[in-house]
């Protein structure tokens, strides 16, 4: 899956602001993106139930920035 890098580090900046009251990372990146439109969800579950540094390693893993 492609995300491109300038929505990516849109939702970095957001993150880092506290724009994503009470969410996990992997949490606020699954609903910033709207990834609930994504028909296999399979691979999301975990992601959406990530924090910190897992979140990001799961993002890098499951999308390619263009």
């Amino acid at each position: 899956m492609e995300i491109e890098q300038a929505a990516y580090e849109e939702f970095l900046r957001l993150w880092h602001s506290d724009s994503f009251d009470q969410q996990r990372l992997g949490q606020a990146f699954y609903n910033h993106f709207r990834l609930h439109k994504l028909t296999d969800q399979s691979p999301l579950h975990e992601l959406y139930e990530a924090k910190g540094q897992q979140a990001l390693q799961l993002i890098s893993q499951l999308f390619t920035l263009k």
